[in-house]
């Protein structure tokens, strides 16, 4: 990921109306001082969660045997799940679609909860999709998640899938770049 760097502002040529203006490029890696990750991952989220038309998106970072909620950004409030919560990897839809039991897209979870042997709780989900989270240098990070409480009038599919692992990827660079695992060809853009 790259960062915009600012160049001197133009002149303002004195005419009614007309302001400085200030160019932006984006030419070198984000400076830490000059960036909160939590706040680029947030608004990758809601520009997920947006554009897929979700109720919840949310990083989940996998570690000790459990998922981590890392960012979420919901449109419900309050949110049904909170930075800082965990639940037992086994107990999640994140492992089964890791290890292959399910695919990344489930149009009803509702359906899948008793046969896959997953918690009672999970009855309230309706659509899900999520994939993974690998950092630049090949760990599995986390999984990025997204999912709503009905089951979606207009229905995900395989393209939606595909955005959402595009947003896997930058979100992976943020992160990769946030605890100094990246270096600065790791974090340019594809």
């Amino acid at each position: 990921m790259t960062a915009p760097h600012a160049v001197r502002p133009r002149p303002s040529s004195g005419l009614p109306g007309d302001r400085e203006v200030q160019v932006v490029s984006a030419d070198q890696p984000f400076p830490a001082e000059e960036v909160s990750v939590a706040r680029a991952v947030g608004e990758l989220l809601q520009v997920v969660r947006e554009s897929l038309d979700l109720e919840v998106v949310f990083v989940g970072q996998i570690t000790g045997g459990r998922r981590h909620f890392r960012h979420v950004s919901s449109a419900m409030s309050p949110a049904p799940i909170e930075v800082g919560g965990s639940h037992a990897l086994e107990d999640t839809l994140c492992q089964r679609i890791l290890d292959g039991r399910l695919p990344a897209l489930i149009p009803s979870v509702r359906a899948v909860v008793r046969q896959h042997g997953l918690p009672d709780a999970l009855q309230a989900l309706g659509t899900h999709v999520g994939v993974p989270v690998h950092l630049p240098d090949g760990r599995l990070y986390g999984m990025l998640c997204g999912f709503n409480l009905r089951e979606s009038a207009a229905p995900l599919d395989a393209r939606d899938v595909k955005r959402l692992e595009v947003a896997a990827g930058a979100a992976a660079r943020l992160l990769a770049q946030a605890d100094g695992s990246a270096t600065g060809a790791d974090v340019e853009l594809a």
